[in-house]
């Protein structure tokens, strides 16, 4: 029979290949093996983690960002219910939501700012109060159904630039005209 003190060492059973004193010599292949397999499976979840570390996209990317609000006007009056969007060269944007006097305030992957650097600003108003557009990619479409010159809604077609400085803009003030 088994003696108990091999039972102790190895409790897998298949580790005893004879009732002897002895335990299988398969159970320190076995547990080299283990070892071996952990080690690996350390070292690849480093290396993805690793690897991973650098990749960016997400809502947390290091973007710096500035202050940025002012009033958006049509024809000299202000224009309720706007939404702006700032373009910069690199990086996510930066939206604004005009109030009921044209006063807007920027965030940037939630949070209050504009990115650094230059950036096309784009500005599309709601038909009716309330109404806003869906920032779906639409809101060319959207703003021809508007009073603004369309010119305003496109990153590709707005003459609004703003460089935005490293000590943010406050108090912008956006002229458009009809």
């Amino acid at each position: 029979s088994c003696s108990e003190s091999v039972l102790l060492r190895c409790s897998l059973p298949r580790c005893l290949d004879h009732h002897d004193d002895k335990p299988f010599p398969n159970f320190f292949q076995f547990a080299r093996r283990t070892n071996k397999m952990r080690t690996l499976r350390f070292l690849s979840l480093t290396l993805l983690t690793l690897s991973l570390g650098g990749c960016g996209g997400g809502p947390n990317d290091s973007v710096t960002v500035a202050p940025v609000s002012g009033v958006v006007k049509l024809d000299g009056s202000p224009l309720p219910d706007a939404v702006i969007t700032f373009y910069p060269e690199k990086g996510p944007t930066g939206i604004g939501m005009g109030d009921s006097s044209g006063a807007f305030i920027v965030k940037t992957n939630g949070q209050k700012g504009a990115p650094v650097g230059k950036c096309k600003v784009t500005v599309v108003a709601a038909n009716q109060a309330g109404e806003v557009p869906e920032m779906d990619g639409n809101e060319a479409e959207y703003a021809k159904k508007t009073r603004l010159n369309a010119k305003y809604s496109s990153p590709e077609t707005t003459d609004l630039i703003i460089d935005v400085t490293a000590e943010g803009n406050q108090n912008l003030q956006l002229d458009l005209d009809t």
